[in-house]
This record gives C-alpha cells, structure tokens and sequence, in this order.
C-alpha cells in the first residue's frame, strides 16, 4: 500500500485577498444604503413629530382653554411650543426648542394666515380653530418634502 503524500492545507494569499477585497465591496455597498436609509428615516420622523407636536398643541388648547403657538424658527431648524398666541408678544414658552432630526432635515417655507398677514407660527385657540396654512420639511439632495396642513376651522393637521 502506497502512502499518501503529504499536503499543506489552508489558503493561498491570492484567495484571501480575493476574499477580503470582495468583503470590503460588499460592506460599502452597506454602508451607502444604511447611510441613505438613516437620512431618509431622519427626514419622516421629523415630519411625523412635528405633527404630533401641533396636534398636541392644539390639544393643549382647548383642554386650557387658551391659546397655544407652534413657533417655527427656519434659520435654527427649531420649532417652540408657547402659550398664548403667536402674534401675542407675552406668550411664554413652555416647550422647545425642538431640533429637526438630523444636520440635513430642514424646515422651509413656513406660511400662516394671522388676522396681521402672513406668520411664521401657528396659533391654535380654545375654540379648536386655528391659523391656516402650512410648513414644509425639506431634506438636502432629496426631492421628497413634506407638508404639514392646518385647517383653520378645525385645527385639524394633517401631514402630507
């Protein structure tokens, strides 16, 4: 009977490279898509809080039975609960500011009727109305914006 010949037994450098640098393209490839997908989670969650904020707001104020304002401030990406209305200059804070989500999220555009023009806030009253209008959020190299509604005979808001 014959003996069989002694091998090495494991890898050859070439192969493991081959491994590591296919390894190394398949964790970018990960990387981009988790980086894109926590952008783009940032981007709804901060929508859907500021919604919750207002309808919360707008709680608070006929619970109260005063006004409340949902202050957006587009320089700081912020926006502050107060109480009292917006176009009021002794209404007092009582929550905020609120930061957006993440560096890329930020608030555009905000646009609300107040009885002296246009506001950067909206004012929710005892009755359940509200100032009408709307506020967007916007994320850098993104097409999608959200647009938060406020309907001034209900209060109602609603996230488009």
């Amino acid at each position: 009977m014959s003996q069989p010949q002694a091998r090495d037994s494991g890898f050859t450098l070439i192969e493991v490279l081959v491994v590591i640098s296919l390894l190394g393209t398949m964790m970018a490839i990960a990387v981009s898509g988790w980086s894109s997908w926590a952008k783009a989670s940032a981007h709804t969650g901060t929508a859907r809080e500021m919604q919750t904020v207002m309808r919360q707001a707008h709680q608070r104020a006929v619970t109260e039975g005063r006004a409340m304002c949902v202050w957006f401030d587009t320089a700081a990406n912020t926006y502050s609960v107060y109480r009292g209305a917006c176009d009021v200059a002794t209404k007092t804070k009582i929550a905020g500011p609120y930061e957006t989500g993440a560096a890329v999220v930020r608030l555009a555009s905000p646009s609300f009727t107040a009885p002296s023009g246009a506001s950067a806030g909206v004012t929710f009253f005892a009755r359940g109305t509200a100032w009408p209008g709307e506020v967007r959020v916007a994320r850098d190299s993104s097409s999608k914006v959200y647009v938060l509604k406020v309907e001034g005979l209900t209060g109602r808001v609603s996230l488009v």
